[in-house]
């Protein structure tokens, strides 16, 4: 009887072994899945990100993964302190994913709506990269290749910035949050976080042209400033030849009126005079345009660098390390 209650308690004890050798594998299989799991049950985000979140329009995958990140709207001092370290302080930074956590400078200003829900997509797809197996990895470098290669206008400057080993990673993030009508292989891979990436994409592009119409106009204003100024000194040359000219004629004239007999006829000094008279007309005309273009010239002059501020306000607005008012 002994025996049967000492074979049973062996069976007992084998079998919690057992069961607890399977939850450890289970455990070892999906640690990610269940750490994550476990933040996004105490994810509590603001009601400015609770808006952001549903602007998102996340699926299951790229909610969870969302509550998992924990985004949080961040002021300059808290900002600075999660996502500057040493990083270049001229350069602007509108987000970071590090340590498990999204941290979005909360910029707030009417002319950049947009960009808050820009960057947390953005910061939400390196949360995704970083859950991807080497495998996984491999099997979108390919098409990304690609897609650089197509849109390398967009793409080229930002992600040489990188250093080699973080290339490829933030090209895949700016491919999502950036680049509409990607080879199919993409947009179903995006697809499984964004239900709509094309709204992501469109946070990005009206973001994006307010600086984009800024320098357009800026290059138009250029160019415009350098013809007026051409045809400026053009006129310029043309009116200080006529002067010199009509000054040469006048003292002519003059001297040729102190001379007794130099003129044949009163008609023909009358004459001459005319001439000289409608030179200076023509003169006056000149300047006028001269003037006229001037005036034409400083005010594009003063729209240039009217955009100049703009453009230095809005940069100060999206780089943490400007203070309100500061002018670099």
């Amino acid at each position: 009887m002994a025996w049967k209650v000492n074979k049973r308690r062996q069976y007992i004890i084998w079998s919690f072994f057992m069961l607890l050798s399977v939850l450890a594998l289970i455990v070892f299989l999906n640690w990610q899945w269940i750490y994550d799991f476990g933040r996004g049950l105490s994810y509590d985000p603001s009601d400015e990100m609770q808006k952001i979140w549903g602007s998102l329009e996340l699926t299951e995958r790229g909610g969870f993964l969302f509550k998992a990140s924990m985004p949080t709207l961040n002021n300059r001092e808290e900002f600075n302190e999660k996502c500057r370290s040493g990083v270049d302080s001229e350069m602007a930074i509108l987000g970071c994913y590090t340590e498990g956590n999204i941290y979005v400078y909360n910029i707030t200003d009417a002319e950049l709506d947009g960009i808050r829900e820009l960057t947390t997509a953005h910061e939400l797809l390196h949360a995704v990269w970083a859950r991807m197996s080497d495998g996984e990895r491999e099997d979108l470098s390919l098409v990304l290749t690609q897609v650089f290669n197509d849109n390398k206008d967009l793409l080229e400057k930002e992600i040489s910035a990188y250093e080699d080993s973080g290339r490829q990673e933030e090209l895949y993030v700016r491919a999502g949050t950036e680049i509409k009508n990607l080879p199919e292989m993409l947009e179903k891979h995006y697809a499984k976080i964004f239900k709509d990436q094309d709204k992501i994409v469109g946070f990005y592009e009206k973001y994006i042209s307010v600086f984009n119409n800024i320098r357009a106009e800026m290059d138009d204003l250029m160019s415009e400033m350098e013809n007026i100024k051409a045809e400026i000194d053009t006129k310029t040359a043309e009116y200080e030849q006529r002067v010199a000219r009509l000054n040469t004629d006048i003292t002519s004239f003059n001297n040729c009126a102190e001379m007794s007999g130099c003129f044949g006829s009163s008609s023909e000094f009358y004459a001459r005079r005319e001439v000289l008279m409608r030179g200076q007309e023509t003169l006056n005309v000149l300047c006028e345009e001269i003037n006229n273009l001037t005036s034409e010239y400083n005010e594009k002059v003063a729209k240039y660098n009217d955009d100049v501020t703009q453009t230095e306000k809005l940069n100060n607005m999206i780089n943490s390390n400007s203070k309100p008012g500061e002018v670099k």
